[in-house]
Formats: structure tokens, sequence, C-alpha cells
């Protein structure tokens, strides 16, 4: 590539680093995707106009605005502006998945909701991995074109899988590392900016120059050896069981989280002789508040107290979730113990910290979220987020008609959702000198708090090989809280554990502070 073309690349980067520094973009991550392969790039810049983005027009100006920016800087790093064709047809077909990817990741973020992440994440990457190197098919620059056997073996090269192969893996790594390393966010990620535009270009240039494509037998050994290990690591996921611990006193009480009901979910499911307890010792909390008990449904044991209660009940405002916590587990044989999974966390903390639940000795909490949280706007107001806000309601919309319920305006998902930070503001509260509390996460929510997941409780546990829903019933969870509740020391973590969150964060979104309700 010659100087001249990269110049308005180098343009690009001087003007994102600038920006994060002086704060007008948050140093997150995701900020070296800033100036990443095409359309890793165009994916970054979605991600922070939905957060940012204070209208739908300043949301459409600023898209139209960057998606040109893009087109013209990779034209010139292709040969020149007479390019521009092929760099808008790589941005153009880009645009609407990646869209799409970075809208689900927002609700991810906003609605603590690891499902939604997890597939924004694949999509963006694939798209990325398919159109990254169809751009430099035209070469690196105008003399590559000028001969026709030449740019024969460029096509050949950018159309092979080994020859894209060879180029993006290395390329990811690179770039995966550079994401780890900017997590530690403020000028660490600023100066991380350049360097990854540098990995840009080398990469780029890799594509663009006619070369030999990678042999195929280099390829197939490597994508056994990934297949293998993906195939081990879901096999090996469960563990052994938890061993049945003798009976322990007082009371167990399990509580579900939001869009629960009774009867139904893993909260339900809960082997309670693994945690040490009997069916006579067990209770269920319903949202409803107090009553005579609902059908058992998938329930391990009968649910004997507690008013029937159905998704609409979960989504009530808090106060009266906590208030209908408060009066079915008074009056329960002590000492009691709370396993409360995701939402459930932080009624059973709220009603704890208030005094409210005096008998409550120990609070287990499956799946919390404490630390920041994005929030999302209220309808109709005008601020950063609102695009992403309006688009979140579209979306609840459509999954309602799908079966999956959810309204984001209701009281409970206003106040815990909707409302930036509510939730970690809940787990910050102290609770009662004699009260134990123990953490258990989700590995799957790690990239959602990657470093806010250890709360402030007596221990927070490794992170369980389960989904979020799940956790209740993973054997790592039964082991594990058996463990916290005999009082024994916490097992041994492997450091790998949550390896995977700082690899992966760099593909959500940024968080900033001005994103709330009002």
């Amino acid at each position: 590539m010659q100087v001249r073309r990269v110049g308005p690349f180098a343009g690009v980067t001087v003007v994102v680093a600038g920006l994060a520094a002086g704060g007008a973009v948050p140093p997150w991550p995701g900020v070296v995707h800033l100036v990443g392969l095409p359309p890793l790039d165009l994916f970054a810049d979605a991600r922070v106009l939905l957060v940012l983005a204070p209208s739908w027009p300043w949301f459409a100006v600023g898209l139209a605005g960057v998606v040109a920016v893009r087109v013209m800087v990779l034209a010139m790093l292709l040969g020149g502006l007479h390019r521009w064709r092929r760099a808008a047809l790589c941005y153009g077909l880009a645009l609407p998945p990646l869209l799409l990817a970075a809208q689900l990741d927002y609700m991810a973020y906003a609605l603590r909701y690891s499902r939604l992440f997890w597939p924004a994440a694949a999509l963006a990457i694939a798209v990325v991995l398919t159109l990254a190197p169809s751009p430099w098919r035209t070469g690196g620059g105008g003399r590559v074109s000028e001969r026709p056997e030449v740019q024969a073996r460029v096509e050949r090269r950018a159309s092979s899988v080994p020859g894209r192969f060879a180029v993006l893996v290395p390329y990811a790594v690179v770039v995966t590392v550079l994401g780890v390393a900017a997590g530690r966010g403020g000028w660490v990620a600023v100066a991380l900016v350049p360097v990854s535009a540098v990995a840009t270009l080398v990469a780029g240039a890799a594509l663009a120059r006619p070369a030999r494509p990678a042999r195929r037998w280099t390829v197939v050994p490597l994508a056994v050896l990934t297949g293998a290990a993906g195939v081990a690591f879901v096999v090996t996921r469960g563990g052994p069981d938890a061993p049945y611990p003798p009976v322990r006193a007082g009371s167990l009480v399990l509580m579900s989280g939001i869009n629960s009901a009774s009867g139904k979910g893993a909260v339900f499911r809960t082997d309670v002789r693994r945690l040490g307890f009997t069916c006579a010792q067990t209770y269920y909390v319903s949202y409803a508040g107090p009553g005579g008990g609902a059908a058992r449904g998938e329930a391990a044991c009968p649910i004997r107290g507690g008013a029937p209660y159905g998704p609409s009940s979960t989504r009530r405002p808090v106060r009266e979730q906590v208030d209908a916590f408060a009066a079915q587990v008074r009056g329960l044989p002590e000492p009691v113990t709370v396993v409360a999974l995701s939402q459930g966390a932080w009624v059973a903390w709220e009603a704890v910290a208030s005094g409210r639940a005096p008998g409550v000795r120990t609070l287990v909490l499956a799946g919390p979220f404490g630390g920041r949280s994005l929030g999302y706007r209220a309808p109709g107001d005008d601020g950063p987020g609102r695009v992403a806000g309006d688009l979140l309601r579209a979306l609840a919309a459509l999954a309602g008609r799908a079966g999956f319920a959810f309204a984001p305006d209701s009281p409970g998902a206003r106040e815990l959702l909707g409302t930036a930070g509510a939730g970690g503001a809940i787990l910050a509260r102290p609770v009662p000198d004699g009260v134990r509390t123990m953490a258990v996460t989700s590995t799957t929510d790690l990239p959602l708090t990657p470093s806010a997941w250890r709360l402030n409780v007596d221990r927070n546990a490794c992170p369980v090989r389960a989904n979020h829903s799940a956790l209740p019933t993973a054997p790592g969870f039964a082991r594990q809280v058996g463990r916290f509740l005999d009082g024994a020391g916490a097992p041994r973590c492997p450091r790998w554990r949550a390896w995977g969150a700082p690899m992966i964060e760099p593909f959500g979104v940024p968080i900033v502070d001005a994103v709330t309700y009002r």
C-alpha cells in the first residue's frame, strides 16, 4: 500500500483516539474495533451510535456519515476512490445484519440477558469473517489490475478458504489480545487504537498481496482439533453430582426470576436433597404473595405456600415484590436459607438488607448482576440510547407474538432494568450482621459483567459452566453451595474459568452513565 492511500485511514485513527481520549467515545474494550478490518469497524460504529445517539434524526445522520466515511477510506486503501463500488458493496451487505447484531447486543446489556449477547456476537463474527476478505480482491494498489495473470492470483487467494483462513485467524488472535488489554480502560484503551490500526493495515495488505493460497492440509488438522476441543468442553461441562449431605436444620426458600411462573423453571426443579433439605423444609416464593399453594408442575417438592402466579406477577413494582417475599419468609422455621435466581436475587437482597426478613441467615444469589448497567430510556424520551430503546420495545413486541412475553415498561422492569445501575445499587446495600451471603455466577453471564461479577459477599463462587436459567440444577452449583452451607472452604477455581469473558467482552456495547429512565 502506498502512503497516500493510507492517509485517510490514519486520519480516522487519530480521530477515534482523540474522541476516546476526550470521553466523547467511551474507551471500552471494543474501541479497538473502531479501526478494525472492515466490516468490523462498522459493527463498532453501530454499537456506539445506538448507545449515544439522542434521537432518530441524529442516529440516521450519524449512520449515513460513518458509512460514507468508511466507504471512502476503504476505497482509498484498495487503490483509490474509483474502488468505491466494491467498498460500498462490502459495507452495504454487512450493514443490515450488523445493525441487528448491535441492537441485540444492546438489549443483552440493558436487560441483563446473555441469551441475546451470544447470538449477537456470533452473528457479528460470522459477518466479519465472511465479508472481510471480499473487497481486497481488487488488490491493495492500482498496479494489480494492470496484469490479468496477477489479478487472477489475487482472486484465487481472496476466494480461497485456506487463503482467508491464513490471514484472518492471526488477525483475530491479535484483535482478541488487544481487546483484552483494552479492558483496562482509560489511556490503555486509547493507546491501543493505533496498534489496532496497524494490525488492520497488515491484514489488509496480506489479503491483497498476490501469493499462493495456504495449503489445505494446514487447515484440516487445526479444524479437527478445534472441533474436538469444543466437543470436550461441552461433554465435561456438567461434572459429577453433588453428594447428599445430612439433613440441615431450618427452612429452604427458593425464588425464581423474571417471567417465571408457579411450578415452571429450573428453580422448581432444584434437587433440594443435594443442598441438605427435605421437601418438608422447602418453600417456593410466589411473586403473587401469600396463599395456599399451587399446582406442583415441574417442582421437585409440593408447592405448599404462596398464591399461584404467572409471568405478569414478576413485573409488579419492586416494593410489592419485596413485600411478597418478606410475607412468605416471615414465620418459617429458622434458620432460613434462601436461594434466589436472577431478579429474585435483587428482591431477596433488598428484603434482607432492609431488615424485613429477620429469619434469613443464609442468602445464596444465583446468577446475580451487580455493578453498572446500561438501562433504557422511557418511551418518547430523547437522549442517549433513544433509538436503541425504541427498537428494544419493537423487538419485545415481536417476541411477545412468538410466545416470549416481556413488558419493558412494566413497573418492575422499569425499576430494575430500565434504571441504569439499579440492581448494582441494591446489592451494594449491607445486610445485617450474622447473615452469610454467597454469589454464584454463570460463565455465560460473565461478558455482561466481566469486571463486576465478584460482589461484596462472603463468598464469590467459581463461575459455573451452565446457562443462567439452568444454574439451580447444575451439579457445580449444588457442589459449591453445599460446601458453603457446610462451612467448608471454597474449592479451587481454575484460572481459565473466567478467561472467556474478557476475550468476548469487546463485542459488547459501551456502558455510559447517561442512559437512564426518568
